[in-house]
Formats: C-alpha cells, sequence, structure tokens
C-alpha cells in the first residue's frame, strides 16, 4: 500500500490583513476628519487583528487541498544532473532591467509645467463668475503654507496681495513640477487599464457631478456650497469603477440588463462614502440623503431647514432620484462604451489619479494650516482644474518619446551600466 497522502496541506484564505488594512485607513482618516473615523477604523482592526489570531490557532491556519487521482496525476520528476550555461558579463540578459524603456525626466518636467500653466483657468474663471474677484483663489492656495489666512474675512481674500501672490505661485510651480516628475518616472511601470474602468472611471465622474452640481445650482443655488465635494467625488469614482466592472462581467446579459444591473450595484457601493463622511463630519447619516433630495425639491435650500434629521418626503424623492440616475448612467455607459475608441493609459492615469493626489494634499494641508479655508474652496471647480492639469500633463508625458535602458553588463554600449565583475584581481 501507497504511504504517499491523498492530500496538500496549504495555507487557508483569509481577509484579515484586507481587513486590518482597511482598519488602519480608517485609523489615519480618523486624525483629519474626526472621531467617526476612529471609531470606525479601531473596530475594524480589532476584528482584523481578531481573523488574523484565529488562523494561529492550532489546526485553523491551513486547509487540506485533495489531489487528484491518481490515474490523473502526472509522472514524477526525473532529476537529470547537470549543469546549466552561465551567464558572463557583458551578454545580453545577464541582468534585466525592468522596465526597458523610461521617460526622459525632461517629460515629467515638460507635463508639470504645461499642466500647471493651464489648470489655473478654470480657477480664476470661477474667480470672477463668483463675484469674489481674480485673486481669491490665489490667496486661498497661499493659505495651504500661511496660517495667517484663514483670518482674513471674504472681503480681504478678494484683494491682491503681493506676498501671497509669491507664496502661491511657489506652491503651485513646486506641486506642478514634483507631481509630474514623480508620473514620468512612474508612467511606464503603471500597468495597462481596461477601456471600460478607463471610460467608466474618468466619464461617469464628470457626468453625474455635473449633472448633481447644475441641478443644485437651479433648484437650490445655496446647496452647492455644502456639498463636501472631495467626497462626493471619490462617490463618483466608486460607482464609475463599480459599474463597468459589473457590466463587463455580465456578458450574458444584453446592454440594457447589464446596465440596469451595473447601475444598481453602482449605486449602492457609491453610498458608502456619503455615509462614512456623513459620520466622521458629524452632520448625520441623513445628511447627504437630503442634500441629493435639493436636486429637485426647494425645501433642503431653506436656510432653516434641518439637513441632518429624517424627512420622509426628502428621503422618498432621493431614493428615487438615485436610482433613476444610477440605473440611466448604467444603461448609457453599456451603450455608449462598446462604441468609444479605447483610451491610452497614460491619459487614464493621469486623469484618475493625478487630480486625487493633488486634491488630497491640498485638502490635508488646508485642514492643518488653515482649516476655515476649506469652506471658501468650490472644491467642485478645484476638483476641475485638477482634471485639467491631469489629462494635460498625461498628454504631454505620453507624447514624449521613450529612452531605452540598457542591459546590465559590460560592453562599449553599456556605458551607464554600474555592474563589474571580479577577474584575476581586476574590478
Amino acid at each position: 500500500m501507497s504511504t504517499e497522502p491523498d492530500f496538500i496541506e496549504s495555507p487557508r484564505p483569509t481577509a484579515a490583513p484586507l481587513v486590518l488594512a482597511l482598519g488602519l485607513t480608517l485609523l489615519a482618516a480618523g486624525v483629519p476628519f474626526g472621531l467617526g473615523f476612529l471609531v470606525a477604523g479601531a473596530v475594524v482592526v480589532v476584528g482584523g487583528v481578531s481573523l488574523w489570531i484565529a488562523q494561529l490557532l492550532p489546526g485553523q491556519g491551513h486547509v487540506a487541498e485533495p489531489l487528484p487521482e491518481p490515474a490523473r496525476r502526472g509522472p514524477p520528476v526525473a532529476a537529470v544532473p547537470g549543469r546549466v550555461q552561465r551567464l558572463e558579463a557583458g551578454m545580453p540578459g545577464y541582468r534585466l532591467r525592468l522596465p526597458l524603456a523610461v521617460h526622459p525626466t525632461s517629460a515629467g518636467l515638460k507635463g508639470g509645467l504645461v499642466g500647471g500653466l493651464v489648470m489655473p483657468l478654470p480657477a480664476l474663471l470661477w474667480g470672477l463668475l463668483s463675484g469674489h474677484s481674480l485673486w481669491y483663489p490665489v490667496n486661498l492656495l497661499a493659505g495651504m503654507a500661511l496660517p495667517g489666512v484663514g483670518a482674513m474675512d471674504e472681503a480681504a481674500l478678494g484683494q491682491f496681495h503681493l506676498t501671497l501672490l509669491l507664496v502661491a505661485l511657489a506652491i503651485h510651480v513646486a506641486l506642478s513640477v514634483v507631481i509630474g516628475l514623480v508620473y514620468g518616472v512612474l508612467l511606464p511601470t503603471l500597468p495597462a487599464v481596461a477601456p471600460s474602468m478607463a471610460w467608466g472611471g474618468l466619464l461617469m465622474p464628470i457626468l453625474w457631478t455635473g449633472v448633481s452640481y447644475a441641478a443644485m445650482f437651479v433648484a437650490n443655488p445655496v446647496l452647492p456650497g455644502k456639498v463636501s465635494w472631495p467626497w462626493f467625488i471619490v462617490s463618483q469614482l466608486v460607482f464609475g469603477f463599480t459599474m463597468p466592472a459589473v457590466v463587463h462581467g455580465a456578458k450574458r446579459l444584453r446592454a440594457v440588463p447589464a446596465g440596469v444591473l451595473g447601475g444598481l450595484v453602482g449605486g449602492a457601493a457609491m453610498a458608502l462614502p456619503a455615509v462614512l463622511w456623513a459620520a466622521g463630519s458629524g452632520h448625520g447619516f441623513w445628511y447627504p440623503i437630503n442634500l441629493v433630495a435639493g436636486m429637485v425639491l426647494p425645501g433642503p435650500g431653506d436656510p432653516a431647514a434641518d439637513l441632518g434629521g429624517f424627512h420622509a418626503e426628502w428621503f422618498r424623492v432621493a431614493c428615487a432620484l438615485h436610482v433613476v440616475l444610477s440605473i440611466g448612467f448604467g444603461v448609457l455607459f453599456a451603450l455608449v462604451a462598446p462604441r468609444l475608441p479605447p483610451m491610452p493609459a497614460p491619459v487614464a492615469w493621469g486623469g484618475l489619479v493625478l487630480p486625487m493626489i493633488w486634491t488630497g494634499i491640498s485638502y490635508g494641508l488646508m485642514g492643518v494650516v488653515n482649516k476655515a479655508l476649506q469652506d471658501h474652496v468650490s472644491w467642485f471647480w478645484f476638483i476641475v482644474t485638477q482634471f485639467l492639469f491631469g489629462v494635460t500633463a498625461a498628454a504631454v508625458v505620453h507624447r514624449s518619446g521613450m529612452v531605452p535602458v540598457p542591459p546590465a553588463g559590460r560592453g562599449p554600449d553599456r556605458a551607464a551600466d554600474s555592474v563589474t565583475r571580479a577577474r584575476g584581481g581586476e574590478a
């Protein structure tokens, strides 16, 4: 009888690392956003640690994977003594460098500078159209570093200040160059983006945010100022990634049913960031729901309205509006996406990642230096400027030439290689 076991002992799958990572992220978010995130993060961390410890108990951390029947198993591997050919210094492939080609440093520098020149246009346009002034967004930008700006009133923020202008220019140029350089270095290492995910991640947040902002501005002009637009955009990104994934995965369904399913799943997922923001900001669970109702109802725009309380009519209208928009955008994407051309991966990454990086840096610095300034910023317009920067910088970097990275090893065409080989005392 064979004593060979009929199973292989393998580590048991567990979500404990992911749960613990989520808890640590929520704890970190609790520092700027408040007690709600700290409590939620602590609970999730305890759960993640508990799951992980449970895997260490005797008999819990492994699972027996059965082997196939002997007749279906492959033949045993026979060991054949011998040696493989050794690679010598200077031979192609002696040591591979990845990536094989990179953008020159100048590409990231040019992308950051060109994007930095273009992105102020929406901000300055907002300063004029909003009735503040041309200098209003400039002074707000300087408030990321100068603590005294937070004590200035609206009239002072709209005036010209040479010191604030110089500080704002320094911040703007520094961030533009640094983010452009980082993007140029990281771009060759970023994976390709599926066309459906690229268009969904870019198109859906733009459409949903534009429709919401326009509807609120028409029905209740004061409501856009009560929305936390960074968190609103996060919700739209969740929808923009979840909905296309569901539509793309529902291959057995036609376009319209797949769009309906994707819209409903994405609409349910996008509510999570809004609920987290409501809990962390102290506004209350019903606050974001009432803001959604304010897209069509005049009641939430009343200065005396209780946006943190429950209102049955507002709740029904918000749910109906959310479902209609979710399904509508899902069906629209399912019908239009197959006809859209593939989006270049650099543009997709630039339009998705760079606005998030710049907005996160600005929001975090203002929260530390001048928290009061966060209420003066029109985050909707701010994110528009960051999106314009991301797409422009990505397009400039993408159009630049690639510089091949030579394989390691000594040779006349490998002057940049620092690999040497000791040979007879020669280093």
